[in-house]
């Protein structure tokens, strides 16, 4: 695995406030041009979810390749009536926010501990948003690094295989502790939220 430095916190220390709007939301609407496709998102719908997705500045060596962070314990439950709906809508502005930050190359890092399977998106799902995300973002992808995969994660991504070019599933990589993350970014103090520290323990203690 590749050495990375980054400067800036990765996460958050809770989701978003209700009253929370982003700078491009009108009237509870974000009305944005994906894939030259006039799309208008629901943005009351997902405000308890916005936090799915965050900023966490640049690259040390380069300071220029943004670094992405996802976390899976703000995803939507599946027991949510409307759940389908709002995956789509929260789909729309993930795709949305990276369109505007990414610029050149970008690092992705996805947190999965402490997010139990029924806020865990399906294969279909997942597939599907591959699928969509169009050559841009998939070529200035440099890595991706999972936290806390388990094994059910992890069989997902293998199954998936079939679907994803051989560049994108080789920038794949686990880490399995904060520890093991920490020393991926050495230079940086992580603020890590305390439901996922404290999920980090099961992990220390195997």
């Amino acid at each position: 695995m590749k050495l990375v430095h980054v400067y800036a916190p990765l996460l958050r220390s809770s989701s978003k406030d209700d009253n929370d709007v982003d700078s491009d939301e009108v009237d509870g609407v974000i009305s944005c041009v994906i894939d030259n496709i006039p799309v208008n998102i629901d943005a009351k719908t997902i405000t308890p979810f916005k936090s799915v997705i965050s900023s966490a500045g640049t690259l040390h060596e380069d300071n220029q390749t943004l670094v992405i962070a996802l976390y899976g314990c703000w995803l939507p439950d599946h027991r949510l009536r409307e759940y389908r709906y709002i995956m789509d809508q929260l789909f729309y502005y993930v795709y949305h926010k990276l369109e505007k930050l990414v610029v050149n190359d970008y690092v992705l890092i996805y947190f999965h501990g402490a997010t139990p399977k029924h806020r865990t998106p399906d294969l279909k799902f997942l597939r599907k948003c591959y699928q969509m995300i169009n050559f841009r973002l998939r070529k200035n992808l440099r890595e991706v690094y999972v936290v806390h995969p388990t094994r059910w994660l992890r069989t997902i991504i293998a199954l998936s295989r079939p679907f994803f070019s051989k560049k994108f599933y080789h920038k794949i990589n686990y880490l399995y502790t904060i520890a093991e993350l920490e020393r991926q970014f050495p230079r940086n103090r992580l603020s890590i939220p305390a439901i996922i520290e404290q999920h980090d323990q099961t992990y220390r203690a195997q």
